[in-house]
Order: C-alpha cells, then structure tokens, then sequence
C-alpha cells in the first residue's frame, strides 16, 4: 500500500512538472499577433461591423464637433488583432488630417514621429497623414509577454484645412487616442478619445514647421 502510494505521488508530481515546464515554455514563446492581411483590411468595415464599437460626440463649441468611432480591441481576423481601431469624423470644412504620434519606445526614432502612409513612395501625402474627409487608423506593434517595446502610445489627430498654393494651415481641432501596453495585461487597453486644444496643435506645428518650409498656420476661431 506504501509503495503504490509513493509511485502515485511520484507519478503526479512528474505530471505537474511537465505542465510547469510546457507552461514556462509557451510563457517565453508567447508573442501577439502580426498584422492580418488575410483577414478584413478595410478599417471602416472592421469597425462599424463590430457591434463592440464605442462612439463619442465631443463638442469644440461654434457648430464644431468630432464624431469618434472606437473599436478598444480589434476581431482577430481583423487587420490589427486586439489592437483599437478609430474612425473619425470632422464637422466643419477640412482637407487633410495630420497625425502625431507619442511614444515612450526604447528606440528614440518612434518617440514622436509624424505618422503617414508609404512615406517613402513618390506619392505620399507626407507630413499630412491623408487629404480623404475622414480618420482611419488601425495602429499595431508585436510584443511578448516579457518585452514590451512600448508603454504608450498616443496619436494626435488633427482636421486641417490646407492650401499649397498659398502655404497656409488652418487646423479646426483634433482629437487624442492611444492604447496603453502593461505587463499586467495581456491585451491593450485602448484609452478614452479627448479633444485637443490650441496647445497641442502649437507643439504639434514645431514638429511639422520643418517638413513645411514656408508655411504659415491658425488655429480655431484665428482664421
């Protein structure tokens, strides 16, 4: 009766310890989704087929206001597993969208960078983020459970109004978005869209000034 008993003990006690060692070893493998070109890429569909969706009305005051549609934790068979997904829409005249992005990223070069698409090519609207009515954005970075590149990431989203020809800017507001990765956390947790102010759109100009050699830019009621 010993003797069975021991070889019982001994026999869960080698099952625990396999579990620990096959536990440890998905817990240092871990590591979050890459972006899902198989599955939905259109942001708009992403969103606004997700009965998950958050929408905020935020009122500048004057007939101005922002319509934000927030997914906090994208489908992952959408384009950015539980990454958030934004819509935004502008209610007064506007052209273009410029999009500051903040980071506490262990590489200095993502800490604050002017976020557009296929800067590289002959035909991208960099410094502006797009010249289409509305904001989309889907933003994702790759993690592991003990390797987080990022704490935070915040975007400033700002409506402008712009004319070339002239060199002129006029921004009519924006709005701020992020996501926050923690350690304590196995997804990100996506936080609240605010308003922007005067302030930011002028910290945001120091860093767009030399991309706009020559232009001069208002903000709000100023134009």
């Amino acid at each position: 009766m010993i003797r069975h008993g021991t070889k019982t003990v001994k026999l869960i006690f080698a099952i625990l310890i396999t579990l620990i060692c096959f536990q440890t070893i998905w817990l240092g493998t871990w590591k979050s989704p890459d972006v899902n070109y198989s599955g939905d890429t259109n942001i708009h569909t992403c969103i606004h087929s997700d009965d998950r969706k958050l929408h905020f009305k935020l009122d500048v005051g004057g007939g101005n206001n922002f319509d934000v549609y927030l997914v906090e934790n994208s489908k992952p068979n959408y384009l950015n597993p539980y990454f958030p997904s934004i819509h935004i829409q502008a209610s007064q005249p506007h052209n273009a969208w410029i999009h500051i992005v903040y980071t506490d990223s262990k590489d200095p070069e993502w800490r604050t960078f002017i976020d557009a698409r296929n800067i590289d090519s002959s035909g991208s609207t960099y410094p502006f983020y797009t010249y289409e009515q509305d904001f989309y954005d889907a933003p994702l970075w790759t993690y592991s459970l003990f390797n987080r590149p990022l704490r935070f990431w915040k975007g400033h989203a700002f409506a402008v109004k712009v004319d070339h020809q002239k060199k002129y800017i006029h921004c009519i507001g924006g709005i701020e978005w992020g996501f926050e990765l923690s350690y304590f956390r196995l997804r990100p947790k996506a936080t609240a869209p605010q308003l922007l102010n005067k302030e930011t759109w002028e910290k945001a100009w120091q860093i767009l000034q030399e991309k706009l050699p020559g232009y001069s830019q208002t903000y709000g009621s100023e134009s």
